[in-house]
């Protein structure tokens, strides 16, 4: 228990599209800004799961390249943490890169459940 800490795992269920590569295509900056909680000293949850194309998917754009996650600690984390004794342990991760800035259609979800429905017929 003396040796817990907090696990961000960061995945891509392939939704949109997501790369560490460049595209010529993408020239509009993107920032996206999260955090996850964990308490007991990090016990509980083991670990928290990000699904970056779904956060980048949320804030409206059609895909992401040049990918980079930051995991950090605030200072207002770090004295939250102090606090609490390490009951409660926020963490926070910027995700980074560039979108063609081509926003996605409100009903997104709609649309790819049908195709998703579709194909499965």
């Amino acid at each position: 228990m003396l040796a817990s800490c907090t696990t961000i795992h960061f995945r891509s269920k392939n939704t949109i599209p997501v790369t560490f590569e460049g595209n010529p295509g993408h020239q509009k900056e993107v920032n996206i800004v999260g955090e996850r909680k964990f308490y007991f000293w990090g016990v509980k949850p083991e670990h928290h799961v990000v699904y970056i194309d779904e956060e980048v998917r949320d804030a409206g754009y059609d895909g992401v390249s040049k990918l980079i996650v930051y995991e950090h600690k605030s200072p207002q984390d770090i004295l939250i943490s102090f606090l609490t004794f390490g009951i409660f342990m926020p963490r926070g991760y910027t995700i980074t890169g560039f979108s063609s800035g081509h926003k996605i259609p409100n009903d997104f979800d709609e649309v790819h459940k049908d195709v998703d429905d579709t194909k499965s017929k």
